[in-house]
C-alpha cells in the first residue's frame, strides 16, 4: 500500500508544473503581437499586445492625472508616457472593467464589463467572421481577414503622425486623414484643433481651429512644403534635407500623401498636434527627453490671412503688413490692413502690363489657382496674360524650372516673406512697372515688348519737358532781342537770371520787364515740373496738358503736398517763457501746441507743431496735454461741454484737447486727427 504522503507530494509537484506551464502560456500570450477571435485583453489583468520589435504596446491606460481608462497604443521603450493612438477617446471607461476583443461580427471593439453594446468599434464589413488583429512594428494596428487588411489605425489617426504612416487622403474614396488635438494632457477627447491636407485643389497642409483655417503651407516644391521656414538650426519641416529622415511626397489622381522614415532605425521621431494647436516634430534625445525640432505656427506671420488679401506679412518689420505692389490701403487710418487696386482696370492690368518678381515669399493660398504641367515660366506668363482674372504665377519646383507652374486667379491670400529660393511673379500695370524700375530694390521687372515701351516713355517725357522749357525760353528771348548777336543774348540771359531774384514788383522799363517775364517763365516750368511728380498719378497732368500749360498763360493748379513732408517743431518765440494759453495760441498759424514741461510746471513754455503730426502713440497713464487745430465740422461731431477733463476729448474754442504722454519712441505713428486719447508727442526737429 502506497503511502498517502507520496500521492500528496506528486500532486503538489504536478500542481507546480501545471502552474508553471499556465504562467508561461499566459506570459507568452501577453507578449504576442496578434489577437484572434478567441482571445481578448482585459484591463484588470493588465493584458496587452506588443509589436515584435518591442517598440509599441497596445493596452489600457490612464492619461496624465485622469483616472479614466482608454485603449491606446504607446511607445514601449520610452520612459515618458507617449501615447500615439487612442481607440475610445470620446467614450472613456470609469473603472478597470474594460475589455478589448474581436466581436462576433469580426470587428474590434471596446466594451465595459458585460455590456453588449461596444463603447467603440472598427465598424467595417468583415467578409468572414474569422478575423485577427495585429500590432505591426510601425505602430499600426491592423484588422486582417483572409490575409487582407480591412481596417488599420493609420487610416484613423488621433493627434500623432508616425514614421511610415501615409498622411494625406484618397481622392477616389474621399478618405482624408485628419489629426485632432487632445482636449488637454489629461483628456484625449477630440479638441478644437485639427490638421490635414486639402484634397480639392493643389495639395496644401492646413491647421484649423474649430474648422477655421489657422495656418497653411504652400504646395510641395520638390524638397519641402513651400512656406515652412527653418527652425532650430535644421532645414525645413517635413524636409528630406534633415539628416534624420527621408521624405516622400505623392500627389496623383488617386491619392495625396507624404510619408517619412528615420534614416537611423534607433531614432524615435513623431509629429504631434498639441493641445495649443501647434504642429510639432519631436525627436527622442539621448538625454531621455523629447526635443522639438520644428514647430508650425511660430510667429504672427504664420497665422492664416494675418494681413488680409493682396498683402504680404514680414516678421522682420515693425508694421508686419504691407500691400502688394499695385495695391494701396483702402482706409489709411484703419488698424486693420485692407488693400485695394491702386488703378482698377476693366481687364487685367491694362496696356503695358507685366510682372514684378517678389523674392523669397510664401506662395498665396492655392485654392484659387491652376496647376500647369510641363510649362516653362515664359509659357506660364503667356498663359496668365490670356485671362483677365489671372493675378500672378510661380514655378512649382525649386530644382526643376519648367516642369510645372501655378497661376493664381483672383485675390492673393495669406502671403508672407521668409528665407526661401522660390519667387512669385505678380501681375502689375505699366505705372507700377515704371515705379519698380526706378527703385533700387530686389524687385526685378519681367517685361514684355509693350512693357518696355512704357518704361522708356516716361524717360522721353522728362527729356521732352526740359527741351520744351528751354525752347520757349529761347523763342521768347529771340523775339524780344531780335537782331542782337547770339553771344550778347546769352550774356544778357545770364545777367537776367542772376538778377531775377532781386527784382522789385515796382520795377519799370523794357529791361526790367524782359527779366521779370523770363523769371516767370522759369518759375512756370518749375511749377509744371512739380505737377508732374505728384505722389498720386491721378493728379499728374497728361502730356497734352503739359504742352498746353507751357504754351499758354493760364492759371496753374497748386501741386499737392509731397508724402515726404519737412517736420518742424520749436518753441514759439512770441510766447516762449510765458503761460501757454488758448488766447495766445489761437492767434498763431501752427497746427498743434502743448506745454513743453510736465503738468506741475504747466504754462512755463509753449511747444508748437507746424505741418503733419508724426510719430505719436497712445498711453493709458497720465501725461501732458496736446491741443490740435481742427475745423468746425470736426467740432460739431464732439460734445460741447468744453471741459478740460472730459474724455477722450475736451473742446476749447477752435482746439481739440487730448491727454497725452511724452514719448519719442520711433516708428510708431498714428493720425492725431483720428486717434484720440493719451498720446505721445509728435516727432520734431528743433
Amino acid at each position: 500500500m502506497t503511502h498517502p504522503s507520496i500521492f500528496m507530494g506528486c500532486n503538489r509537484a504536478l500542481c507546480i508544473s501545471a502552474l508553471f506551464v499556465i504562467s508561461e502560456l499566459f506570459c507568452s500570450f501577453h507578449a504576442l503581437d496578434t489577437m484572434t477571435g478567441t482571445q481578448f485583453i482585459v484591463d484588470s489583468e493588465n493584458g496587452s499586445l506588443v509589436s515584435s520589435d518591442g517598440n509599441f504596446k497596445l493596452g489600457f491606460f490612464s492619461p496624465g492625472k485622469s483616472q479614466a481608462r482608454y485603449v491606446g497604443i504607446w511607445l514601449n521603450k520610452i520612459s515618458e508616457q507617449t501615447v500615439v493612438w487612442v481607440a475610445n477617446r470620446g467614450t472613456p471607461i470609469k473603472s478597470s472593467a474594460g475589455i478589448f476583443k474581436i466581436g462576433g461580427d469580426g470587428n474590434l471593439a471596446v466594451l465595459c464589463g458585460n455590456e453588449s453594446s461596444p463603447l467603440w468599434s472598427t465598424n467595417v464589413s468583415v467578409p468572414a467572421q474569422t478575423s485577427a488583429a495585429k500590432l505591426l512594428n510601425s505602430g499600426n494596428l491592423v484588422l486582417v481577414a483572409k490575409e487582407t487588411i480591412i481596417w488599420q489605425s493609420f487610416d484613423y489617426p488621433t493627434d500623432t503622425i508616425l514614421p511610415s504612416m501615409k498622411f494625406g487622403g484618397n481622392r477616389k474614396t474621399g478618405l482624408n486623414l485628419i489629426l485632432t488635438s487632445w482636449m488637454s494632457i489629461d483628456d484625449p477627447t477630440p479638441g478644437e484643433f485639427s490638421a490635414g491636407f486639402d484634397l480639392h485643389s493643389i495639395p496644401q497642409l492646413f491647421t484649423y481651429k474649430n474648422s477655421v483655417p489657422r495656418w497653411r503651407s504652400g504646395p510641395w516644391n520638390g524638397r519641402t512644403l513651400n512656406g515652412l521656414p527653418e527652425v532650430g538650426g535644421h532645414k525645413d519641416y517635413f524636409s528630406d534635407q534633415i539628416d534624420l529622415v527621408n521624405v516622400t511626397f505623392v500627389s496623383n489622381d488617386n491619392e495625396i500623401y507624404f510619408i517619412y522614415s528615420p534614416k537611423k532605425g534607433d531614432v524615435f521621431s513623431i509629429t504631434v498636434l498639441d493641445t495649443m494647436g501647434l504642429l510639432k516634430r519631436l525627436i527622442w534625445d539621448e538625454s531621455q527627453r523629447w526635443v522639438k525640432v520644428q514647430v508650425v505656427l511660430q510667429d504672427l506671420c504664420d497665422e492664416y490671412m494675418r494681413c488680409g488679401a493682396n498683402a504680404v506679412c514680414n516678421e522682420e518689420t515693425l508694421a508686419h503688413c504691407a500691400c502688394l505692389p499695385g495695391f494701396e490701403r483702402l482706409y489709411p487710418q484703419d488698424l486693420y490692413l485692407k488693400c485695394q487696386e491702386t488703378r482698377k482696370k476693366a481687364c487685367g492690368k491694362g496696356d503695358g502690363e507685366g510682372f514684378v518678381r517678389l523674392e523669397g515669399v510664401k506662395f498665396p493660398d492655392a485654392r484659387n489657382s491652376t496647376l500647369y504641367s510641363n510649362m516653362s515660366l515664359e509659357e506660364c506668363e503667356r498663359e496668365c496674360l490670356k485671362s483677365c482674372k489671372c493675378t500672378g504665377y510661380a514655378n512649382v519646383y525649386v530644382d526643376e524650372v519648367g516642369r510645372d507652374c501655378i497661376a493664381w486667379y483672383g485675390e492673393l491670400r495669406d502671403m508672407r516673406r521668409y528665407k526661401s529660393e522660390q519667387d512669385f511673379y505678380l501681375r502689375v500695370d505699366a505705372m507700377e512697372l515704371v515705379a519698380d524700375a526706378q527703385k533700387n530694390t530686389k524687385v526685378h521687372v519681367i517685361a514684355t515688348k509693350s512693357t518696355l515701351v512704357f518704361i522708356i516713355v516716361p524717360l522721353v517725357v522728362e527729356t521732352l519737358l526740359a527741351a520744351l522749357c528751354f525752347y520757349y525760353l529761347w523763342r521768347r528771348n529771340a523775339k524780344r532781342n531780335k537782331g542782337q548777336k547770339q553771344k550778347q543774348q546769352l550774356h544778357r540771359n545770364k545777367l537776367v537770371l542772376d538778377s531775377a531774384r532781386s527784382l522789385s514788383p515796382n520795377s519799370s522799363g523794357e529791361s526790367g520787364s524782359t527779366e521779370l517775364t523770363l523769371f516767370e517763365l522759369i518759375m512756370r516750368c518749375i511749377h509744371v515740373g512739380l505737377l508732374c511728380v505728384q505722389d498720386n498719378t491721378k493728379d499728374r497732368p497728361s502730356m497734352s496738358n503739359v504742352v498746353f500749360m507751357l504754351r499758354n498763360e493760364t492759371i496753374l493748379p497748386s501741386p499737392k503736398k509731397s508724402s515726404f513732408p519737412v517736420r518742424n517743431s520749436e518753441p514759439d518765440s512770441s510766447i516762449a517763457g510765458t503761460k501757454c494759453s488758448i488766447n495766445d495760441a489761437t492767434n498763431t498759424t501752427f497746427d498743434a501746441y502743448t506745454s513743453q514741461y510736465p503738468e506741475s510746471n504747466y504754462g512755463i513754455e509753449c511747444l508748437t507743431y507746424h505741418g503733419d503730426l508724426m510719430d505719436t502713440r497712445t498711453f493709458t497713464n497720465a501725461g501732458q496735454d496736446l491741443f490740435i487745430r481742427v475745423n468746425a465740422a470736426e467740432l460739431e461731431l464732439r460734445p460741447s461741454s468744453g471741459s478740460l477733463d472730459w474724455r477722450p476729448n475736451g473742446i476749447i474754442g477752435r482746439w481739440v484737447h487730448t491727454d497725452t504722454a511724452v514719448d519719442h519712441s520711433p516708428n510708431i505713428a498714428f493720425s492725431l486727427r483720428a486717434q484720440m486719447g493719451r498720446l505721445g508727442w509728435p516727432a520734431f526737429n528743433s
